[in-house]
Protein backbone atom coordinates (compact mmCIF):
# COMPACT_ATOMS: atom_id res chain seq x y z
CA UNK A 1 0.00 0.00 0.00
CA UNK A 2 2.74 2.91 0.69
CA UNK A 3 4.30 1.89 -2.97
CA UNK A 4 1.17 2.62 -4.36
CA UNK A 5 0.92 5.85 -1.92
CA UNK A 6 4.45 7.04 -2.71
CA UNK A 7 3.72 6.42 -6.58
CA UNK A 8 0.69 8.59 -6.66
CA UNK A 9 2.27 11.31 -4.56
CA UNK A 10 5.28 11.14 -7.61
CA UNK A 11 3.02 11.18 -9.66
CA UNK A 12 0.90 14.15 -8.18
CA UNK A 13 4.17 15.72 -7.76
CA UNK A 14 4.87 15.97 -11.75
CA UNK A 15 1.20 16.76 -12.44
CA UNK A 16 1.57 19.72 -10.28
CA UNK A 17 4.91 20.74 -11.90
CA UNK A 18 3.71 20.43 -14.94
CA UNK A 19 0.27 22.85 -14.10
CA UNK A 20 2.30 25.32 -12.80
CA UNK A 21 4.34 25.69 -15.47
CA UNK A 22 3.26 28.77 -17.51
CA UNK A 23 5.82 28.41 -19.84
CA UNK A 24 4.52 25.40 -21.72
CA UNK A 25 2.54 25.42 -24.57
CA UNK A 26 -0.97 24.54 -24.35
CA UNK A 27 -2.15 20.66 -24.31
CA UNK A 28 -2.78 19.03 -27.83
CA UNK A 29 -1.42 22.92 -29.27
CA UNK A 30 0.51 22.34 -33.02
CA UNK A 31 4.19 22.47 -32.49
CA UNK A 32 5.49 24.88 -34.74
CA UNK A 33 6.15 24.31 -38.19
CA UNK A 34 4.88 20.57 -38.29
CA UNK A 35 1.66 18.91 -37.88
CA UNK A 36 2.26 17.29 -34.38
CA UNK A 37 0.39 18.02 -31.23
CA UNK A 38 2.56 19.12 -27.78
CA UNK A 39 2.06 15.90 -25.67
CA UNK A 40 1.13 16.44 -21.54
CA UNK A 41 1.92 13.67 -19.21
CA UNK A 42 -1.73 12.48 -19.44
CA UNK A 43 -0.86 11.91 -22.89
CA UNK A 44 1.24 9.08 -23.19
CA UNK A 45 1.21 5.86 -22.55
CA UNK A 46 4.13 5.53 -20.32
CA UNK A 47 3.13 7.97 -17.69
CA UNK A 48 -0.77 6.63 -17.50
CA UNK A 49 -0.84 3.02 -17.68
CA UNK A 50 2.90 2.68 -17.47
CA UNK A 51 3.09 4.81 -13.93
CA UNK A 52 -0.16 4.14 -12.06
CA UNK A 53 -0.43 0.39 -12.64
CA UNK A 54 3.13 -0.76 -13.58
CA UNK A 55 5.61 0.56 -11.11
CA UNK A 56 3.92 0.24 -8.56
CA UNK A 57 3.82 -3.58 -9.34
CA UNK A 58 7.03 -3.54 -9.91
CA UNK A 59 8.30 -1.64 -7.40
CA UNK A 60 6.06 -3.35 -4.70
CA UNK A 61 7.76 -7.01 -5.86
CA UNK A 62 11.98 -4.68 -5.63
CA UNK A 63 11.07 -3.51 -2.28
CA UNK A 64 10.31 -7.22 -1.06
CA UNK A 65 13.01 -8.38 -2.19
CA UNK A 66 15.55 -5.77 -0.53
CA UNK A 67 13.42 -5.81 2.67
CA UNK A 68 14.49 -9.70 2.41
CA UNK A 69 18.12 -8.48 1.38
CA UNK A 70 17.51 -11.21 -1.53
CA UNK A 71 18.84 -8.69 -3.86
CA UNK A 72 22.19 -6.42 -4.75
CA UNK A 73 21.11 -3.05 -5.07
CA UNK A 74 24.56 -1.61 -6.30
CA UNK A 75 23.80 -3.01 -9.96
CA UNK A 76 20.23 -1.25 -9.63
CA UNK A 77 22.22 2.12 -9.40
CA UNK A 78 24.43 1.61 -12.26
CA UNK A 79 21.71 0.52 -14.59
CA UNK A 80 19.15 3.69 -13.24
CA UNK A 81 22.26 5.94 -13.74
CA UNK A 82 23.00 4.42 -17.45
CA UNK A 83 19.37 4.47 -18.19
CA UNK A 84 18.59 7.98 -17.24
CA UNK A 85 22.08 9.32 -19.09
CA UNK A 86 20.71 7.58 -22.35
CA UNK A 87 17.12 9.14 -21.76
CA UNK A 88 18.15 12.71 -21.00
CA UNK A 89 20.96 12.22 -24.18
CA UNK A 90 17.67 11.48 -26.31
CA UNK A 91 15.12 14.34 -24.63
CA UNK A 92 18.01 16.69 -25.21
CA UNK A 93 18.77 15.89 -28.65
CA UNK A 94 18.03 18.12 -31.62
CA UNK A 95 15.35 15.56 -33.10
CA UNK A 96 13.57 14.85 -29.79
CA UNK A 97 9.71 16.28 -30.36
CA UNK A 98 8.67 18.98 -27.85
CA UNK A 99 6.63 17.35 -24.31
CA UNK A 100 6.31 18.58 -21.09
CA UNK A 101 9.34 17.50 -19.96
CA UNK A 102 11.78 18.76 -22.80
CA UNK A 103 9.71 21.41 -24.18
CA UNK A 104 12.48 22.55 -26.42
CA UNK A 105 15.73 21.60 -28.03
CA UNK A 106 18.07 21.73 -25.20
CA UNK A 107 15.73 22.66 -22.54
CA UNK A 108 14.29 20.83 -19.91
CA UNK A 109 11.15 21.88 -17.64
CA UNK A 110 10.95 21.21 -13.97
CA UNK A 111 8.19 18.51 -14.81
CA UNK A 112 10.88 16.94 -16.88
CA UNK A 113 13.66 17.33 -13.84
CA UNK A 114 11.13 15.26 -11.71
CA UNK A 115 10.67 12.89 -14.20
CA UNK A 116 14.07 11.83 -14.55
CA UNK A 117 14.49 11.16 -10.86
CA UNK A 118 11.44 9.26 -10.82
CA UNK A 119 12.60 7.51 -14.28
CA UNK A 120 15.64 6.45 -12.14
CA UNK A 121 13.55 4.83 -9.14
CA UNK A 122 10.88 3.18 -11.43
CA UNK A 123 10.65 0.96 -14.34
CA UNK A 124 10.47 -2.55 -15.71
CA UNK A 125 8.56 -5.18 -17.84
CA UNK A 126 5.23 -3.03 -17.67
CA UNK A 127 7.25 0.05 -19.39
CA UNK A 128 8.55 -1.98 -22.20
CA UNK A 129 4.93 -2.63 -23.33
CA UNK A 130 4.32 1.01 -23.15
CA UNK A 131 6.99 1.72 -24.68
CA UNK A 132 6.10 0.14 -27.64
CA UNK A 133 2.35 1.38 -27.83
CA UNK A 134 4.28 4.68 -27.95
CA UNK A 135 6.23 3.80 -30.94
CA UNK A 136 2.48 2.49 -32.78
CA UNK A 137 0.77 5.89 -31.67
CA UNK A 138 3.73 8.31 -32.94
CA UNK A 139 4.49 9.33 -29.54
CA UNK A 140 7.87 9.13 -30.28
CA UNK A 141 7.94 10.07 -33.12
CA UNK A 142 10.92 12.29 -33.91
CA UNK A 143 9.98 16.29 -35.42
CA UNK A 144 8.92 16.41 -39.00
CA UNK A 145 9.16 19.82 -39.81
CA UNK A 146 6.93 21.48 -42.50
CA UNK A 147 9.10 22.99 -45.33
CA UNK A 148 8.23 26.87 -45.60
CA UNK A 149 6.70 27.21 -49.43
CA UNK A 150 8.75 31.04 -49.41
CA UNK A 151 12.04 28.95 -48.54
CA UNK A 152 11.82 26.47 -51.49
CA UNK A 153 10.70 29.59 -53.83
CA UNK A 154 13.84 31.60 -52.83
CA UNK A 155 16.22 28.47 -52.80
CA UNK A 156 14.87 28.13 -56.42
CA UNK A 157 15.42 31.66 -57.59
CA UNK A 158 19.25 31.31 -55.78
CA UNK A 159 19.76 28.34 -57.60
CA UNK A 160 18.70 29.56 -61.39
CA UNK A 161 20.90 33.05 -60.66
CA UNK A 162 23.76 30.64 -59.89
CA UNK A 163 23.50 28.86 -63.05
CA UNK A 164 22.98 31.98 -64.92
CA UNK A 165 26.49 33.51 -63.86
Amino acid sequence: VSVVVVNVLCMGVMLIAQSLDKSLPPRNSTIPKTNQKFLYIQDFWTMTWGDGVGVPLIVNAFVHLAMQDTTNLWWGLFVAVVSVLGFLKMCLGKNHKPDYGFPDIGKISCAGILHLFYFALAGGAFYIGCFIAEIRSGNFDPIQRIKDQNQDQDQTSENSEITKT
